[in-house]
């Protein structure tokens, strides 16, 4: 998968997982001989084995980037860390029943949902702050827009709205909306200036909604 597609995929509501969940125990061990990380579909098989491993190979291949997704919405590295630990419970609690279609992503998911519910009970209106700049190309029904953005259809409308966008506008929409990236942030991640940054998404907010309107979703 390129990197382009990957990031258009980010939206994508959780998808059924097709693999039976056979067990990977044998795999697993001859994988720690040779110290290379497991697969996500090796991890997710420790979860449905119960295996305790999990969390410790969860914790391997994606501890750094949960923790930058807790910490850009927390802004703090000690909520960040106990987010990071809620979120590997959050796992082991959901795998199974839940056979998540990408371990990544439905990790990122759990993280995001503590950490603004963390952000609701420190400050609830800093929440509101990242998703302000959405609310005249979403659909109000009473929901908070980041709510509305976990709903399948709508996943699956944005999914179809990023993959028209060019790369780079793809990945700076995704940067900011769903890993909470400041504008600062995202204009010195992508090397554009701040100015250009702010249009650019601006524009692209514009055309979402346009989107949505002739999906038949209005704000």
């Amino acid at each position: 998968m390129t990197e382009g597609k990957q990031l258009k995929e980010e939206y994508l509501a959780e998808n059924a997982w097709l693999e039976s969940g056979n067990s990977k125990i044998l795999q697993w061990k001859e994988t720690k001989v040779r110290g290379a990380k497991l697969n996500d579909e090796e991890i997710v098989s420790l979860y449905l084995e119960r295996s305790e491993s999990a969390i410790l190979e969860t914790k391997n291949k994606y501890g750094g980037y949960l923790n930058q997704v807790a910490y850009n919405i927390l802004r703090d590295a000690d909520d960040a860390e106990e987010i990071v630990n809620d979120t590997y419970m959050g796992a082991w609690k959901s795998i199974p029943p839940t056979i998540p279609d990408s371990l990544k992503f439905f990790l990122a998911r759990i993280a995001r949902n503590l950490s603004f519910d963390r952000l609701d009970y420190r400050n609830a209106g800093k929440r509101k702050a990242i998703y302000v700049e959405l609310d005249e190309a979403i659909p109000d029904g009473g929901e908070t827009p980041e709510q509305i953005l976990e709903h399948k259809d709508l996943g699956r409308m944005l999914n179809g709205f990023l993959s028209k966008l060019d790369k780079k506008t793809c990945a700076m929409f995704v940067a900011r909306y769903f890993y909470s990236y400041t504008v600062a942030e995202v204009a010195k991640r992508y090397d554009v200036p701040q100015r250009q940054t702010k249009y650019l998404l601006l524009k692209t907010r514009a055309r979402l909604q346009a989107y949505l309107e002739k999906e038949g979703i209005r704000a």
